[in-house]
């Protein structure tokens, strides 16, 4: 999370003890990861730097729709970078792809950042992916449709060979039972080939099943690293306690931890 030395620019100079006491406590408390503090902290705090502290707060609670409405409360032009990143991070969190994309997309017009270019760039492979993995799902489902009615079709063939077979073979008698035997001998034979390429088919199709759960594996690992990521990267603004150490860090915007 990137904290930033200023928000008293727009506090009145006259800005009693209770103010500064709320900032220090404010401060502290996010500082020490005590976020739950933190929050009700900044809220009491009237001032939009403290509204996008605030929603870090929430955010690192997991509120993530509680601190997107705080985001989206936050007007001050000024600190529209950070809102609009904050607010691409929330939600990703929240799994809202396209939503996510154009958070990061407006911030990159503000200002070229390498966090949010490589988070931009992680959502569109992921939405490539969806969509990618969609298009699979129903294309399998359409073959195994026509598989399964070309399966039916077979099977009511057999069946109509099988009943043509049965009055042959009560009309021919021995003889048929004698080629039926004979049949049945060829059956097992071909019945064990048949076996034998099924198992054959379904080692290699278990094969491929377990490189794509592989790669499943490896893409989730991929993938908790990078939401873990979002965690450490937010834009977070640390009051300060007077307009000469805001003075002193109005430029500062160096992720501090």
């Amino acid at each position: 999370m990137k904290f930033i030395f200023f928000v008293l620019l727009s506090m009145n100079v006259e800005a009693g003890l209770l103010d500064f006491l709320h900032i220090e406590q404010a401060n502290s408390a996010y500082q020490k990861q005590d976020y739950e503090a933190a929050a009700e902290k900044f809220s009491d705090i009237d001032n939009d730097a403290a509204h996008l502290n605030q929603a870090n707060s929430l955010y690192k609670q997991g509120l993530y729709e509680q601190a997107l409405e705080q985001y989206q409360s936050v007007k001050d032009k000024e600190l529209d970078f950070n809102r609009l990143y904050n607010m691409g991070n929330t939600y990703a969190k929240l799994q809202k792809i396209d939503e996510a994309i154009d958070s990061y997309k407006a911030a990159l017009k503000l200002k070229q950042d390498e966090d949010a270019a490589f988070n931009l760039a992680m959502l569109k492979q992921q939405k490539a992916k969806r969509k990618k993995n969609r298009k699979t799902k129903k294309d399998t489902d359409k073959k195994q449709k026509k598989n399964g009615k070309k399966k039916r079709q077979q099977q009511n063939n057999k069946n109509n060979k099988k009943n043509g077979k049965k009055l042959k073979n009560k009309k021919d008698g021995k003889k048929l039972k004698d080629k039926k035997n004979g049949k049945k001998l060829k059956n097992k034979k071909d019945g064990k080939k048949l076996k034998d390429k099924k198992d054959g088919k379904k080692r290699k199709k278990d094969g491929k099943k377990e490189q794509r759960q592989q790669k499943k594996k490896l893409d989730a690992i991929k993938q908790q690293r990078w939401e873990k990521s979002l965690n450490k990267n937010l834009r977070t603004l640390l009051i300060p306690l007077n307009q000469q150490n805001n003075k002193n860090n109005d430029d500062n915007k160096k992720n501090l931890w």
